[in-house]
């Protein structure tokens, strides 16, 4: 009797132990075109929704702040766009650390649009600047500072602040000083760059060796605008110039 008993016991957990073993025996799909056959039954109340946000976001991106007095692109080595932004990232570094930044480091592809001359809308700061990459703050020793200067020569440039010149030749820096003075290999270097950088992408691997960093939280394209309004607000237009920071010799 004990014996039935216990294989009966046996059997029942085995049976609440088992779990079904699930394999897919087949898929099927379609393709479902996303045209303007949907346009003929809207359905009314989510298009209602939908406008509604549209007229505020509408409202909100066609806002003007600004007036830029030239056409600003980006590229290699430098340029109008890079400049600027490199610029208003030292001066919001210079602003914010105790001691002031000693460059601003930012991708010429952190840009995604040009800017338009004439009027300057917040619209047009959210396709320029469309990640939300957050300013950070480095300390950086100088030995790790001038590996990010040979990867400038070896990409051919990108954007940095007007007090740093950069001359590159045959993909190697031939000269590079920070306020006119050469780089200090001991020294610590503080440095406002993007997180997305800090991180030692688009070549910038030398900044994953810096002594602190500081992810701010601040959004770069939140800096661009409140520069703008700034400006603005002072009665000044935004304007920008290409002063031989970065020098390529091929």
């Amino acid at each position: 009797m004990k014996i039935r008993t216990i294989w009966i016991a046996i059997m029942a957990i085995s049976l609440l132990s088992c779990k079904p073993q699930y394999q897919i025996a087949e898929m099927r799909g379609t393709i479902v075109e996303m045209d303007t056959t949907y346009d003929a039954r809207p359905h009314h109340r989510m298009q209602s929704l939908v406008q509604s946000y549209k007229i505020q976001l509408d409202e909100k991106m066609n806002e003007i702040i600004g007036y830029s007095t030239q056409y600003m692109d980006y590229k290699r080595p430098e340029s109008l766009l890079t400049n600027l932004t490199a610029d208003v990232m030292k001066a919001y570094g210079d602003e914010h650390l105790p001691d002031g930044a000693d460059a601003g480091v930012m991708n010429v592809h952190g840009h995604r649009a040009t800017l338009p001359k004439g009027e300057i809308t917040v619209g047009n700061l959210f396709e320029i600047y469309s990640f939300d990459n957050a300013i950070t703050f480095l300390e950086l020793k100088g030995s790790d500072l001038k590996e990010i200067f040979d990867a400038y020569a070896r990409i051919g440039g990108a954007g940095i602040s007007s007090n740093v010149r950069l001359v590159a030749e045959e993909g190697k820096v031939k000269r590079v000083t920070i306020d006119g003075r050469p780089i200090d290999e001991h020294a610590i270097y503080h440095i406002v760059t993007l997180d997305y950088l800090a991180d030692g992408n688009d070549s910038m691997t030398a900044f994953r060796n810096a002594v602190s960093s500081t992810n701010t939280g601040i959004t770069l394209r939140d800096v661009m605008i409140d520069y703008v309004k700034e400006q603005t607000r002072q009665g000044n237009e935004i304007k920008s110039a290409l002063d031989g920071r970065i020098t390529v010799i091929k």
